[in-house]
């Protein structure tokens, strides 16, 4: 049985979306770290936006999302090359839906 509510949904996605702290990737094989560009939240829907400026450039891989714990909580593993000529967006994009869980036990209210 699904119990959330779009307005919990919602609630759910602005809790991530405030729980961020910055992006790191790698450039030319070294950590870096840059702040998250934008979050958008809409329904179930968010979006996150790091920008890669025109002062990175060269081999760029390993885009991750870190939080405000420290952990890392999503990692975009792909490697592109990034050309100094423009800054370039990486976007995470999720959608939170409620799934029925068919193992779920069914339990009655107890004995008053």
């Amino acid at each position: 049985m699904k119990t959330l509510t779009p307005v919990g949904i919602n609630k759910q996605l602005l809790r991530l979306r405030d729980s961020l702290a910055y992006a790191t990737f790698l450039e030319g094989g070294v950590k870096k770290k840059v702040s998250i560009f934008k979050a958008d939240v809409e329904g179930n829907k968010i979006k996150i936006y790091v920008y890669l400026d025109d002062s990175v450039i060269g081999e760029v891989e390993d885009i991750s999302l870190v939080d405000k714990d420290g952990d890392i909580i999503a990692i975009a593993a792909r490697t592109f090359t990034k050309p100094r000529t423009k800054g370039i967006y990486s976007v995470f994009a999720y959608t939170f839906v409620e799934v029925e869980d068919p193992d779920a036990p069914i339990t009655t209210g107890g004995e008053s």
